[in-house]
């Protein structure tokens, strides 16, 4: 499965760049068949080295060699251009007149908005780092799960519930947190600080609890990049054995008394 996460994306980005340099490569057709009018092609063909090239029969594969290259330079420009254009004020005007001329075409708006959106993520790095690891109360009282905040939820979200204060978190689901997970908006009094990292959160999700322990005490961010990264890690190396952890430390260690009760009873 490793094998396809890498080749699948590298795929669909080869494709992708081969279908804008198709898009391009068309769009250049009038241009060359107005050179050819003008007979700007002729005077070229006429040169010696071209001539050459047509004797030798490889002009059809150099003028396609050249062409892609052509396609490629346009492309690039294309987009430099539209990068600077958006940094601008005026430009942004004009992005958005187009966004929202796009967004209203029946069908191609609703998929064009879900790649916007998209984009507008992976551009906005702020929005990408989880913010803190929260313990959140879930699936009845004094139970409570692993949750990384990620930003306040929105006023629309607090007035539909009737809530003054809410966050929005994330709750992943062990071992693997980029799979799968919860995206849930939770009152303020439902979410509380815990003394932990956010490499201790990520280590406790990927081992199922098992490296729960004690880590260090610095404070980072994490995105989603990152949290992909992570979860390729041995998880053998993952997992820490602590003999001298304290029997009250937490509930692991009391759920481990449990499991010797009874051993010790029959004994």
């Amino acid at each position: 499965m490793t094998g396809v996460a890498i080749i699948v994306p590298l795929i669909i980005t080869l494709y992708l760049f081969q279908v804008a340099l198709n898009f391009v490569s068309k769009a250049l057709d009038p241009f060359i068949r107005l050179l050819g009018w003008m007979g700007v092609i002729e005077r070229v063909e006429s040169v010696a080295l071209i001539t050459f090239l047509i004797d030798v029969g490889v002009y059809p594969l150099v003028i396609d060699f050249l062409t892609e290259l052509i396609a490629i330079a346009v492309l690039f420009g294309i987009v430099v251009l539209v990068g600077t254009v958006g940094r601008n004020r005026y430009g942004e005007r004009v992005i958005s007149t187009v966004d929202l001329a796009i967004a209203s075409v029946p069908g191609v708006g609703t998929i064009y908005k879900s790649f916007r959106r998209m984009g507008d993520v992976m551009l906005d790095n702020e929005a990408e780092n989880f913010q803190d690891v929260k313990l959140v109360e879930c699936f009845g009282q004094d139970i409570y799960v692993i949750g990384f905040e990620t930003s306040p939820s929105p006023a629309t979200v607090e007035e539909s519930t009737g809530h003054d204060e809410m966050k929005t978190m994330f709750l992943p689901l062990a071992p693997n947190p980029v799979t799968g997970g919860l995206l849930t908006h939770v009152p303020r009094d439902q979410v509380y600080d815990v003394d932990m990292t956010i490499e201790e959160g990520v280590r406790s999700i990927l081992t199922s609890g098992v490296a729960s322990g004690e880590g260090g005490d610095q404070r980072t961010e994490l995105s989603m990049g990152d949290l992909d990264s992570i979860t390729d890690i041995d998880l053998q190396n993952a997992i820490t054995v602590e003999p001298d952890r304290d029997p009250g430390a937490g509930p692991e260690s009391r759920a481990s008394e449990g499991d010797d009760g009874p051993e010790g009873d029959r004994g």
